[in-house]
């Protein structure tokens, strides 16, 4: 083929060669507040916060505090993940990727208050980010363990420019830059900002008219919940009797009473309590308590329907259900983070996939021996390859190790084939 005397060079072209910026953030919503920062701290970039409060994430803890169907519906979440236990799994099937592995698990039953404290760890998902400090202690085994975790207040720390965690103090009388190997954030709901965004930034509206609504009810007992008092007096009576009159009538029915010249006809016209309790009672309990379950715990069935199918409480099963798969990879990755600095710790740095791992067994419950049965179908019945380690997986069966003495179980004895019917007249 002609080339005109001139040779093509392989891998070469005459276009402009695209820049992509590595490892750099063009859009970061970070540089936004930068212009009207004054130091090196980042301000919380949630709203809710600044539109309403004055005192920070300490609102969101008062949110709670105040209202015990939201905070219980915070701990029906935590408790929904926190019933599934835990384990540590190897990264690896090596002798090494083993040994780290129960050492590491070793490590994390050691821990004091181990359960309570990562029950608290979910708070990142009601305010945002919930900053934990490790306590590590010396082992017998002349290695470094963890003594314990202490979940810190949020209020107390920001984040500087390198979205650092900075302990500014309760009233920010001192900044000083917190290791990073030292803590586990807890950041939830955002993957632009290191505050997060929690579930109260977006429940806010409704525990706010939740609020106003019984405060409205209380308003409406004491005006109207008591029955009014009057009194007639002859005419000509004196102010100072007048006065003890309705002295006496507070004290039997406190400021629910009034007093008028002889012949008044005053005429209370009674308000229809029942109908005004409904509506409070529909306000608070049928509406915002109910947003508030399907908001945190996304229950669509129980918070819309008295009864439903069959179909529709399966949806709401499934759907809590990956509600709990996605808290449990969110705290996977948290405690991943802390087995990772375990192991550089104490070993060095190991190629990530030798890494031990946290894991949360949040798959759905199933009926094993259901599940066998079918597995057996498959395989004996229409003849379909399976892997002895898929099944073991699925089974909750480990592996026998090299030195495991194995259970013998029994096998099932051959079916007999019995001899056929003889055919009457036949001679054999």
């Amino acid at each position: 083929m002609a080339t005109n005397g001139r040779k093509r060079r392989r891998g070469r072209s005459d276009r402009k060669r695209l820049s992509v910026h590595v490892g750099r953030e063009l859009s970061s919503p970070l540089k936004d507040k930068l212009s009207n920062l004054f130091g090196r701290l980042l301000a919380n970039p949630d709203r809710t916060l600044e539109d309403h409060s004055n005192e920070g994430l300490k609102f969101y803890s008062e949110m709670l505090r105040k209202d015990t169907q939201l905070a219980m519906c915070f701990r029906q979440r935590t408790l929904n993940v926190m019933a599934q236990g835990w384990r540590i799994v190897p990264g690896g099937q090596t002798r090494e990727d083993l040994e780290r592995c129960a050492w590491v698990e070793e490590v994390f039953s050691d821990i004091r208050n181990f359960h309570l404290s990562r029950s608290r760890f979910f708070r990142g998902i009601s305010h945002g980010y919930a900053p934990v400090e490790i306590i590590f202690k010396p082992r017998p085994d002349s290695l470094i363990g963890i003594d314990s975790f202490k979940n810190r207040d949020p209020e107390r720390f920001r984040f500087d420019r390198d979205e650092t965690l900075v302990l500014v103090g309760s009233h920010g009388e001192c900044e000083e830059v917190m290791p990073r190997e030292k803590f586990v954030l807890n950041t939830w709901g955002s993957d632009e900002t290191p505050y997060g965004q929690g579930l109260l930034r977006e429940i806010y509206p409704l525990w706010y008219f939740k609020n106003n609504a019984l405060k409205e009810l209380v308003r409406f007992v004491e005006k109207f919940g008591a029955p009014y008092l009057w009194a007639n007096y002859p005419r000509g009576l004196s102010n100072p009797e007048q006065d003890a009159l309705l002295e006496v009538l507070k004290l039997m029915q406190s400021n629910s009473v009034g007093i008028g010249p002889e012949g008044t006809e005053i005429k209370i016209t009674e308000v229809g309590r029942q109908g005004v309790i409904e509506v409070f009672r529909f306000i608070i309990e049928e509406y915002t308590d109910r947003q508030y379950a399907k908001a945190i715990l996304g229950q669509t069935l129980s918070t819309e329907s008295e009864s439903g199918t069959y179909a529709l409480a399966r949806f709401q099963r499934e759907n809590q259900q990956n509600i709990i798969e996605d808290d449990s990879l969110w705290q996977q990755e948290e405690m991943n983070r802390v087995i990772r600095t375990l192991i550089d710790l104490n070993f060095g740095p190991v190629p990530a996939r030798s890494y031990p791992r946290f894991r949360i067994p949040y798959e759905e419950e199933t009926d094993l021996e259901s599940y066998l049965k079918a597995v057996s179908v498959a395989v004996n019945e229409l003849g379909l390859p399976l892997a002895q380690s898929w099944l073991r997986e699925r089974a909750g069966f480990p592996a026998p190790g090299a030195d495991d003495r194995l259970l013998e179980g029994r096998k099932q004895p051959a079916e007999r084939t019995r001899d056929p019917e003889p055919v009457p007249g036949d001679s054999r």
